[in-house]
C-alpha cells in the first residue's frame, strides 16, 4: 500500500514537472515569436477572430498588398460590415472586393476546416496566418493536419506576455493544455498512420 501511495507520488510529482517544463517551453517560444520583416507575398491572409489587433494587423497585411484576398474565419452572427470597417480601418470597395467574412467557424478546429474549404475553391497554396501570438502554434497544428500541401505563413499578434498578469497567465496556460492535446494527438494520429 505505501509503495503504492509513493509510485502514485512520485508520478503526480513527474506529471506537474513536466507539465511546468513544457509550459515554460511553450511561453518562452511564443514570447520568441515574431512578424516576418521581409516583404510578404501570398495568396491570401487568414484572420482568426478573437483578441484584439487582429484584424487591424490582417488589413494593414491587405493594404500593402502582402496578398490580394482576405478571409477572416470566425465572424460573429451579429457583426456587421460597419463594424468590420471600423476595426479594420478597410474601405467599403476593398470589403467588397478583397474581403470574405467566415461565419460558420466557432472555434480553432472549425476556423481551419473553413479556411481549408475557402483555400481549396479559390485554389490558394501560399496562406498568411493572423491570430494572436499564444493561439498560434495550435492554430498552425489545426490548418495543417486541414491542410497538409498548403504553404502557411506565421504572423503573430503580439499580446502581454503570461508573467504580467493573472488573468494574462491563467489565459496562456489554458492555450498551452489546449496546444498540448492538439499536439499529443497530432504525434498519435501520425503514429498510426506510419505503423
Amino acid at each position: 500500500m505505501r509503495l503504492t501511495m509513493r509510485l502514485l507520488q512520485a508520478l503526480a510529482f513527474l506529471a506537474v514537472v513536466s507539465a511546468l517544463i513544457g509550459f515554460g517551453s511553450f511561453a518562452g517560444r511564443v514570447s520568441g515569436m515574431n512578424a516576418p520583416e521581409s516583404q510578404l507575398s501570398a495568396d491570401a491572409i487568414i484572420v482568426l477572430t478573437g483578441d484584439a489587433g487582429r484584424l487591424q494587423a490582417g488589413a494593414a497585411l491587405l493594404r500593402n498588398g502582402a496578398a490580394p484576398r482576405m478571409l477572416i474565419s470566425g465572424v460573429h452572427s451579429t457583426v456587421s460590415d460597419g463594424d468590420i470597417l471600423t476595426q479594420s480601418n478597410l474601405d467599403q470597395a476593398q470589403l467588397d472586393c478583397c474581403v470574405t467574412l467566415d461565419r460558420q467557424a466557432h472555434d480553432t478546429v472549425g476556423n481551419a476546416r473553413e479556411t481549408a474549404q475557402w483555400a481549396s475553391s479559390n485554389s490558394y497554396n501560399r496562406l498568411i496566418i493572423v491570430t494572436s501570438d499564444y493561439h498560434l502554434p495550435r492554430s498552425l497544428l489545426e490548418m495543417k493536419r486541414a491542410m497538409p500541401n498548403t504553404e502557411l505563413i506565421a504572423y503573430p499578434v503580439r499580446t502581454s506576455p503570461p508573467w504580467e498578469t493573472p488573468s494574462t497567465a491563467r489565459l496562456w496556460i489554458q492555450e498551452y493544455a489546449k496546444f498540448a492535446t492538439v499536439w499529443m494527438g497530432s504525434a498519435l494520429l501520425d503514429d498510426r498512420e506510419q505503423a
